[in-house]
């Protein structure tokens, strides 16, 4: 039988965090509802002992680290479902409205992109929604104090609402639109790839949408620092900004944010 739902989960070095995520899948999912699919990115622990063998899951492993992107687009290409869901292995369910969520995405064709709300593993809201970023929100956040303007964020609401950008830590896309857009764009190693994925829906005239009836717990960072170190982490983070900015976009908006701190600002607030 079809399932409903693929959920594709990429990981490297996270045995027991991607275990966990599983098991929390499995027991707020009906049976037959989800297809998940393990990318092992070429894991140097135990991750294949310990996911390789589960009958639950279609486990995937590549030779070496392939990155996030690459990673997500390799999982995709075994997925059966006509919904696709992209889940970092440091994601928990807390509940079943992720199945109210695919039924949601299933009712509203206008909507391209779909992400639920984020929770820090002591259940305080983490913020997963990013505003436009542009050199005069980045203005408005770190030279005026006005919060949500350039970092990420969480709404105030209950019920869903298009927002500009969601984070890639969990994301919800048509099998359909996904190949519209040719996938996760694979320029992108780590950082920046979220933002050019909702880029890309809203070309399409689609809508992004946050929906905050669906939570999950987000371990920030536990799967990040392990896809990879923090030194390449780094050397990726401004590469990524600028071949989504460009080059005067890049700098300036950096710019912006480095003046403002060198100035000690915002003075007030």
């Amino acid at each position: 039988m079809k399932p409903t739902l693929s959920i594709i989960i990429p990981t490297w070095n996270t045995a027991d965090i991607t275990k966990k995520c599983i098991d929390t899948i499995l027991k707020h999912t009906p049976t037959g509802f989800v297809q998940i699919i393990i990318v092992d990115n070429g894991s140097t622990d135990d991750t294949q002992e310990k996911l390789g063998k589960l009958k639950e899951i279609t486990y995937i492993r590549n030779d070496s680290n392939l990155g996030f992107s690459k990673g997500n687009n390799v999982g995709a290409k075994k997925a059966l479902a006509d919904t696709l869901f992209f889940l970092n292995s440091d994601m928990e369910l807390v509940d079943s409205t992720i199945v109210d969520m695919v039924e949601y995405f299933r009712i509203n064709p206008d909507i391209g992109l779909l992400g639920p709300k984020f929770l820090n593993p002591d259940l305080s809201p983490q913020g997963s929604v990013m505003p436009p970023q542009t050199a005069t929100n980045a203005f408005k956040e770190y030279w005026l104090g006005i919060t949500n303007s350039y970092t990420k964020y969480t709404p105030n609401t209950a019920v869903p609402i298009s927002v500009w950008a969601v984070s890639g830590g969990a994301v919800m896309i048509r099998t359909n639109d996904y190949k519209k857009v040719g996938g996760w764009d694979e320029k992108y190693f780590f950082y920046y790839e979220d933002l050019e994925l909702c880029r890309q829906i809203r070309k399409l005239g689609k809508q992004v949408i946050y929906y905050p009836q669906c939570q999950v717990i987000h371990r920030h960072g536990a799967s990040g620092t392990t896809v990879a170190t923090a030194q390449n982490q780094w050397r990726r983070l401004i590469p990524s900004s600028i071949k989504y900015h460009g080059y005067f976009n890049h700098y300036l908006i950096n710019g912006v944010i480095w003046l403002s701190q060198k100035l000690h600002l915002p003075l007030t607030k």
